[in-house]
């Protein structure tokens, strides 16, 4: 009987080592930390958070815009939507998405893409942070106005005049909008990418990109 206590216990000892080395020498409880409880799941948790989708000149953090979105704002307006693979509230916003613009993805996918939209280049990017590279992964933080550090998350960055130069301006929406249908999902969406056509329409000619 004592020997089979022994072996049990050494046995635990062994793998309790083992996992602690994992933990020290890889980042796995960073990552697991990060998607567990920095970044959250709305739906999981059954938020669905009613923001005011009113634009700002400054970014969530206080950083500078994310070089990707600079170098695509020359074009048109930036859409970003923003998922993780286990989302039922993404899972839900993404056909509404896919209609908007006319275009296919996978989950999984990172997309970056040019499209038409009432005749106005807007640019889509479509970022898993479970997949997307870091850059792309830092700027759900960037644009996160209201601080809700969850997903879905979409965000649209037009152009605005702010006392005497044309900057950067941009809005986000969260989860599934606060609405009970996709067809009012839609509508709302496409109002909010033609308000960000006509600000850019109404300012591009002043814009300076640095």
């Amino acid at each position: 009987m004592k020997t089979v206590l022994a072996i049990q216990i050494t046995a635990f000892v062994l793998v309790a080592g083992a996992f602690g080395g994992v933990l020290v020498t890889t980042d796995v409880y960073e990552r697991v930390q990060h998607g567990i409880v920095e970044i959250l799941c709305l739906s999981c948790i059954k938020l669905d958070p009613k923001t005011v989708l009113d634009f700002t000149f400054t970014t969530a953090t206080g950083a500078s815009h994310a070089s990707f979105v600079l170098d695509n704002l020359s074009k048109g307006p930036v859409f970003l939507a923003f998922r993780e693979d286990v989302c039922a509230a993404c899972d839900i916003m993404e056909p509404v998405i896919q209609d908007i613009f006319d275009i296919y993805f996978e989950k999984e996918e990172t997309l970056d893409t040019t499209v038409d939209f009432n005749g106005t280049n807007v640019t889509f990017v479509h970022i898993n942070i479970d997949h997307a590279s870091q850059d792309l992964k830092d700027a759900l933080e960037l644009y996160d106005k209201d601080h809700i550090h969850g997903v879905p998350q979409f965000t649209l960055i037009t152009l605005g005049y702010d006392d005497g130069f044309i900057k950067p301006y941009y809005t986000s929406a969260y989860g599934t909008l606060n609405l009970d249908a996709n067809d009012k999902r839609e509508q709302l969406l496409r109002t909010l990418i033609q308000e960000s056509i006509d600000l850019y329409n109404d300012n591009k000619i002043g814009y300076l990109p640095d």
